[in-house]
């Protein structure tokens, strides 16, 4: 969804209130860290996107509109004291569609956003791995392994 798009949807969500980008940002990313938390996953939060993303397009559009969105205004409207009643509300629907989106969307979570991914890229291969000597390591019979002429007692 276009971050314009995203921005414009939660303020009609605010009652009024015309913030930017930057002044949901937190909001924004409390969402993401709560939906991360739910899927086991390790979506970006908004803040350690690139400035020049325009969109935040990881995740289907339903569900920033049911998840982000909703929780955006949750997390505004709690950090407001004359929005609590309010809050209460966006709590409630808040929750039943972080529910919807564990229940629906968990099995679809890319295995690149899944939590504790190792892209296979990015592992040693066995030529350049460091070559572990284990055994004993000297007098008194310590056992341990010796790593790139490093000594390691277990």
């Amino acid at each position: 969804m276009n971050l314009n798009d995203l921005v414009n949807r939660v303020n009609r969500k605010l009652s009024g209130e015309l913030l930017s980008y930057y002044e949901l940002k937190d909001y924004l990313d409390d969402t993401i860290d709560d939906i991360n938390q739910r899927l086991g996953s390790a979506y970006p939060v908004f803040s350690d996107l690139d400035s020049s993303v325009s969109a935040y397009d990881l995740f289907p559009d339903a569900w920033i509109r049911k998840c982000v969105v909703v929780g955006a205004a949750w997390y505004f409207f709690i950090a407001d004291e004359e929005g609590m009643l309010t809050a209460e509300a966006y709590q409630l629907l808040y929750e039943r569609n972080l529910f919807e989106m564990q229940r629906d969307f968990l099995s679809q979570v890319p295995e690149e956003y899944v939590k504790g991914y190792v892209d296979p890229d990015t592992l040693v291969d066995d030529e350049t791995a460091p070559d572990p000597t284990f055994g004993t390591l000297g007098k008194d019979s310590d056992t341990g392994a010796i790593v790139n002429g490093s000594t390691w007692k277990l």
